[in-house]
């Protein structure tokens, strides 16, 4: 019994390796195709599926972070999910995320005192 114990935690070493050298091959692909956007791109690799997270500026970015993390050798599967763009619709304002806690600005009309 502690002989198959034994088997099963060398595989799970050799998988966990494995992985983290999948993880360094993508980073270093993306970071030799284009420096911004390995530090846009974070990288995790589970059991050979490399999943890319982050926000990139445009959707060929994305394209490109999948296409860069296929041509390395070992990876099984890519996942990105959560591989996000930053995408505006026209005439819309972004907000910050907690709109309660942004100061507010105001025109510098405002703070005049009115001349009379």
């Amino acid at each position: 019994m502690k002989l198959h114990s034994l088997e099963h935690y060398s595989h799970q070493l050799e998988m966990i390796a494995h992985d983290a050298w999948l993880t360094a091959r993508v980073k270093s692909a993306l970071a030799m195709a284009d420096p911004a956007l390995s530090l846009q791109v974070h990288v995790k690799t589970l059991a050979g599926t490399v999943v890319l997270s982050g926000r990139v500026n445009t959707h060929k970015q994305c394209e490109q972070a999948v296409a860069l993390a296929r041509t390395v050798q070992g990876v099984n599967e890519i996942d990105a999910r959560e591989l996000l763009t930053h995408v505006f619709t026209p005439g819309s304002v972004p907000t910050p995320p907690n709109a309660e806690e942004s100061p507010e600005i105001r025109s510098s009309s405002s703070t005049k005192p009115d001349d009379k």
